[in-house]
């Protein structure tokens, strides 16, 4: 008799506080062509600083900055660039990095898990955006999203996130000092979610 494969386990599987560490891990590897985004055109990003700065204060400490997360929520939601208003080459990359702190800040405010999958939507949008420009001359829906489904970008996302469910699934539910130092080594050792350059 074969023996039964595992499921593999999602991100709505873990706790809360784990989902929390998920999106932000996500958006540790969005940051990157935000900031560069933001140095080149004078896009104010301290809301996603501080907020970022917010969360990772809450996972140690659970809950102490409540009433900071509608107004920073607010601050990332007015401050994302509209794609209207720039021609900047990261400008959606940069919109997706705003809306994924923003989202985190709604999530630490409801807690539902809507936002998490929503995070994950965001990365994966920009890998789509900025692929597609790889190759403009796709005629057909299909033969697009076939391409984009399996180039190397989109498949290096997928897998880093699946690797960071699978890590975040095998740590202990209580975040004591040495939990979070494996944490925040997995964020800064990350690689940016995208080139900085084409």
């Amino acid at each position: 008799m074969m023996a039964e494969e595992e499921s593999p386990v999602s991100v709505l599987d873990l706790s809360p506080k784990k989902q929390l560490a998920f999106a932000l891990l996500v958006f540790e590897r969005m940051l990157p062509r935000m900031v560069a985004f933001c140095k080149d055109t004078g896009v104010d990003y301290s809301c996603c600083s501080q907020a970022s700065d917010v969360a990772w204060c809450d996972i140690e400490a659970g809950g102490r900055y409540r009433t900071l997360y509608r107004s920073l929520n607010r601050a990332c939601l007015n401050n994302a660039p509209d794609t209207e208003d720039f021609t900047h080459e990261m400008t959606s990359d940069s919109l997706n990095a705003f809306l994924t702190m923003s989202e985190i800040m709604a999530f630490m405010l409801d807690g539902s898990s809507d936002h998490i999958e929503y995070i994950s939507t965001l990365a994966t949008d920009s890998v789509d955006l900025y692929v597609a420009h790889l190759e403009p001359a796709l005629i057909t829906t299909k033969e697009r999203d076939d391409w984009i489904a399996s180039h190397p970008l989109m498949q290096q996302e997928f897998q880093r996130e699946k690797e960071d469910i699978k890590f975040l699934a095998a740590l202990p539910d209580h975040f004591d000092s040495e939990t979070i130092a494996a944490l925040k080594a997995r964020s800064s050792s990350q690689p940016p979610i995208l080139p900085l350059t084409r």
